[in-house]
């Protein structure tokens, strides 16, 4: 008993002093003096609750240990739940009786609405193509454009139209629509204005679209094979439906125009550009100057397997030294935590274009893999870059990376890519003779060009 009393005194004296905020007996009684002069008894008694209220409070419990990497993007596991993702069969219904009257779709494209998730950063790959696309509607022919983010609770218009004006100015004045607060995502799309055409892009964008019929055309701005993403199952399911639910596709690469194609989709394919071309080459180094290798580090993205270039990096620097200087680029991590110190510098995420294009000129060698349909942007940038690539055999990529004439393709084995590596350290000749095939070849792709052809197949002016 005597230890119970011993302990309530204990805890009162803590709460007293935290009542007293670290102020003397003769501070407190001035304050609380000071208190009932501006504001009467009433005024001193009101404080006295709040903050007796305050320190007498349970404490608050401890933070929640961060979840573990999220590899369904914005997606929880119970996404399947949500009744945005489960349509009804009405809504399917609903959806077809619009895709079925594509070639009746309209010449003159005056309004289109764009159902895009929220995105933290203007120059990711995929959401910086859509925004240029975007912006070259407008431009070229007067497009209006309203961009639907229905899935965050708590967005500002500001916070969404400052980072788009700031990389496209013309894009300013855009109308933006958010979700009512505290109802996303939003499933309700009946007060949104007819538009012209209508346009979603990743998978889990092409459920709200299915349920927008206010428009004469559905369009799949399509830049991977997404499904992939996931292992077989739910996600894989839900992200593979949205492939036959009948929009045309608008497709970032031929060989993934192709597969969904294959869907019997109405569909156009274009080759992305880069902004940058820099033939000149990194075949030399002055003596003793290591040889420079990027990679695309990404440990949270399966599809770009982190894991395999890291083993392959631990066996380049084994051979090499200090003769190679091994960077990533393309995600914040600590090499550290993957036992890379010593082995990879770490650039993290690049803000800007411009820091990418400084990296990739100031290198030799870009390694990337990808095991999804789409090559990605990384080849292509470092081509443009004037650098020797070594990526991953990948029949979807073969219309753009062709082993030993522009890059070195490799089997996804550590030792494989490892000795591929090795032979672009070794021979400058061969480092030189990929990279100017490589920078002639993506020299050729303009954007005005193909964002043209897509153009016409928007409005029905090419039987693509």
């Amino acid at each position: 008993m005597a230890t119970g009393n011993s302990r309530a005194v204990s805890g009162a004296l803590r709460k007293f002093a935290e009542l007293r905020k670290g102020r003397s007996a003769r501070a407190l009684a001035n304050d609380l003096a000071r208190l009932q002069a501006q504001q009467g008894l009433r005024g001193l008694a009101h404080r006295a609750a709040f903050e007796a209220e305050r320190a007498l409070a349970l404490p608050a419990p401890p933070p929640a240990a961060p979840p573990p990497i999220n590899r369904t993007a914005t997606h929880a596991f119970d996404v399947v739940f949500s009744e945005l993702y489960d349509p009804s069969d009405e809504i399917l219904r609903a959806n077809r009786d619009v895709v079925r009257r594509f070639e009746e779709r309209p010449g003159q494209v005056e309004t289109a609405t764009w159902f895009i998730p929220y995105f933290n950063h203007v120059y990711f790959g995929g959401i910086h193509t859509i925004f240029r696309f975007m912006n070259w509607m407008k431009t070229e022919h007067g497009v209006a454009h309203r961009v639907v983010i229905y899935d965050h609770p708590d967005l500002t218009d500001k916070a969404v139209r400052e980072p788009i004006a700031s990389v496209f100015p013309a894009l300013g004045d855009i109308d933006i629509v958010l979700p009512p607060k505290g109802r996303a995502p939003y499933v309700n799309f009946d007060e949104l204005p007819e538009s012209d055409i209508a346009l979603c892009s990743i998978w889990y964008s092409a459920y709200p679209l299915l349920r927008f019929n206010k428009t004469k055309a559905k369009f799949y701005f399509v830049q991977d094979f997404e499904p992939s993403f996931y292992p077989a199952g739910t996600l894989y399911a839900m992200a593979e439906a949205t492939y036959r639910f009948g929009f045309a596709g608008i497709v970032n690469t031929p060989g993934l125009g192709e597969l969904y194609r294959s869907y019997s989709n109405p569909t156009v394919a274009f080759t992305p550009a880069v902004d940058w071309v820099h033939p000149e080459q990194h075949s030399t180094k002055a003596p003793g100057q290591p040889v420079q290798v990027v990679i695309y580090g990404r440990p949270s993205t399966d599809r770009n397997a982190f894991e395999l270039l890291a083993s392959t990096c631990h066996k380049v620097k084994r051979q090499f030294g200090e003769g190679v200087r091994i960077l990533s680029a393309g995600e914040d991590w600590d090499p550290v935590e993957f036992n890379l110190n010593g082995i990879v510098e770490n650039l993290g995420l690049l803000n800007t274009l411009d820091d990418v294009r400084n990296l990739y000129t100031s290198s030799d060698i870009g390694v990337c893999c990808m095991f999804s349909k789409h090559p990605s942007y990384q080849p292509l940038e470092y081509l443009a870059s004037g650098m020797a690539v070594v990526t991953n055999v990948n029949p979807s990529t073969s219309w753009l990376l062709r082993d030993e004439e522009n890059c070195l393709l490799a089997e996804p084995l550590p030792s494989v890519m490892a000795e591929a590596i090795g032979r672009l350290i070794c021979d400058p000749e061969l480092r030189a003779k990929t990279s100017s095939a490589g920078a002639e070849l993506v020299a050729t792709f303009d954007w005005q060009t193909e964002f043209a052809g897509v153009w016409r197949f928007i409005v029905g002016e090419d039987s693509l």
